[in-house]
């Protein structure tokens, strides 16, 4: 959050004013949502610079968003009376802070599901703790990686309209700073994709590409770090403000870049190239590049650094020895006042040195030199103890990150093995329930066939019962004829014939077999000689039937029935009963 109000402080510094921004309210009360969304965003609030009238102003289009349910516009809104609370005059709606506002917006976007909004608001809240040290730096290097990742899971391009490149910069400045150079290039590279050299966006287009400068400096590929350095310098030399401070910035950055040209030609042996750029790095420093007349000299100073090796190199030694000069007076005008960084002077020792060499005075050259080793020592020193605390810090921030990774795979494993338990005891009761159902309906089908077999059961045998009612009857009527001397052959042929037919028993068999499953087959198992006819006997004793009933469907006399019984007492059993296993 303090980046972006310091942010928004530079972008109204460096304003083009032509004219105060048209605002129309009844316009914008008629908008669709997505038009007054685009014009939120469009709108320059950078160049308003009465914080009175940016309060207002967004107080007006937050009252019409809400008015309207314009949920997605009301969150633009609350960004930026975010970052314009920075501003002089400015007023907070309700007495709120930034922290507040910020607060509302990500709980808004997330009960209304916009997922771009509240990954803005909870980078602020969170940018916010850590500026009030609420978070470590080992929690805000954790929190860092996060944020990359969920933008890039999101879409960076996504986020344009909350200036990516802004986010992404901060977040690569923080890794910069704890000595991950490897992870702030990875970011700034992104960043890089966003960037505008525009008035309001040419904060983060200098800065990113500043760093990108130095990142390829430090890996020597001097062509990279020229380039970067060369958009810099070309968006400055075309950057144009009638701001004073506006312009002081510019011309910083004209120094600056030039500066960084010219050394890093050096680097690479090409100094007459790099001449022409130390020379404007080293004229603007001599024009006014702040209000502040220490800032200019230490510019100058920066500026001579790399002007006068140039001229040494190229043998324009009168040169070097004026320019040498000037740089002994600005150091001996600001190291009393304790303006000079106190490292500084080494580039000067070193420069006097070579001068003397090169000119013959050895005692001289030797002098500087050691003045040079003294310093380069100390400054080893420093840099060495330096880069043992940003490793040490490095180092503690990713044993925290490993730590709290192995927090979240084991919620995760936990997670995901009580989801495993809980499926598999949904797919248990799944399976039981389907096999309880399977059972149940192979139960009623068994049921209902049973039920099918006993009703033709009861059917067939109440057939052969009247069958053999008619038989008896036959049989009586046969008897009253042969009592009064008539016969008739076909009476009792017919009276003889069998009622349960061959074809009758297998249709029988199978119908009883379904009613009494297993009974036929446990009588074979008691007496395994018994016989066919033996086995209809049993199935008509089973079904109830009378002898004189079991004897007129099987076509024989009463006394064949009797008989078979007698025979199958012994067979069936030591006690001389007939087995009713079913």
């Amino acid at each position: 959050m303090r980046h972006f109000f310091a942010l928004l402080v530079l972008c109204c510094s460096w304003q083009i004013l032509i004219g105060q921004p048209i605002w129309d309210e009844q316009a914008f009360n008629s908008m669709s949502a997505s038009e007054r969304y685009r014009f939120v965003h469009d709108y320059p609030f950078y160049k308003l610079q009465d914080g009175n009238q940016i309060s207002t102003l967004l107080s007006k289009m937050s009252a019409i968003a809400e008015a309207k349910k314009d949920y997605r516009t009301g969150l633009a809104l609350k960004y930026y009376t975010c970052l314009a609370s920075g501003n002089e005059g400015f007023v907070m709606p309700k007495g709120k802070t930034g922290a507040d506002i910020f607060a509302e917006m990500e709980s808004s976007a997330k009960q209304h599901g916009f997922e771009v909004e509240q990954a803005v608001a909870a980078y602020y809240m969170t940018d916010y703790l850590f500026s009030q040290k609420k978070l470590t730096n080992l929690q805000f290097y954790v929190e860092v990686q996060q944020f990359f990742e969920r933008f890039r899971a999101i879409g960076f391009e996504k986020f344009r309209d909350y200036n990516v490149a802004g986010m992404l910069f901060n977040l690569s400045q923080f890794l910069w700073n704890l000595g991950d150079f490897e992870k702030a290039f990875k970011y700034l590279s992104v960043a890089e994709r966003f960037i505008e050299p525009t008035d309001e966006g040419g904060f983060h287009f200098t800065q990113v590409l500043s760093y990108l400068q130095t990142y390829w400096k430090q890996r020597k590929d001097y062509d990279q770090s020229i380039a970067s350095a060369k958009k810099i310098l070309q968006f400055h030399q075309n950057f144009q403000s009638d701001d004073p401070e506006g312009q002081l910035w510019s011309r910083f950055w004209q120094n600056f870049s030039s500066i960084e040209i010219a050394s890093l030609l050096i680097e690479q042996g090409k100094i007459a190239e790099s001449e022409p750029y130390a020379n404007k790095g080293l004229e603007l420093s001599k024009t006014q590049n702040s209000l502040n007349p220490v800032v200019s000299q230490q510019a100058e100073f920066d500026a001579l650094m790399v002007l006068i090796p140039t001229k040494l190199k190229l043998g324009k030694l009168d040169e070097a020895n004026a320019l040498l000069q000037r740089s002994s007076d600005i150091k001996t005008f600001l190291e009393p006042q304790g303006q000079l960084d106190y490292f500084k002077p080494l580039k000067l020792y070193q420069h006097f040195s070579k001068y003397h060499e090169i000119t013959g005075n050895a005692a001289a050259a030797l002098r500087y030199t050691h003045l040079a080793q003294t310093l380069q020592d100390s400054l080893d020193r420093r840099n060495d103890a330096h880069k043992l605390a940003q490793a040490q810090l490095r180092h503690e921030a990713e044993q925290y990150a490993e730590r709290l990774e192995l927090v979240e795979r084991e919620k995760d494993l936990q997670k995901m093995l009580r989801n495993a338990v809980f499926a598999i005891l949904l797919l248990a009761l799944g399976l039981a329930y389907g096999n309880h159902r399977r059972l149940q309906l192979k139960r009623q089908q068994k049921e209902k066939e049973l039920a099918i077999a006993q009703d033709e059961l009861v059917e067939l045998t109440k057939s052969l019962r009247e069958k053999s009612e008619l038989a008896e009857s036959l049989r009586l009527e046969v008897e009253k004829l042969s009592a009064q001397g008539n016969r008739s052959e076909n009476l009792e042929q017919l009276i003889s014939s069998t009622i349960l037919t061959e074809a009758d028993w297998v249709k029988f068999k199978a119908i009883f077999e379904k009613v009494h499953p297993g009974f036929m087959e446990a009588q074979r198992l008691k007496s395994p000689d018994i016989t066919n006819a033996e086995q209809r006997l049993l199935a008509l004793e089973k079904l109830g039937l009378s002898a004189q009933e079991m004897a007129n469907m099987l076509g024989v006399n009463k006394n064949t029935i009797h008989q078979t019984r007698r025979r199958l007492r012994l067979k069936m059993g030591e006690d001389g009963t007939i087995s009713e296993a079913s």
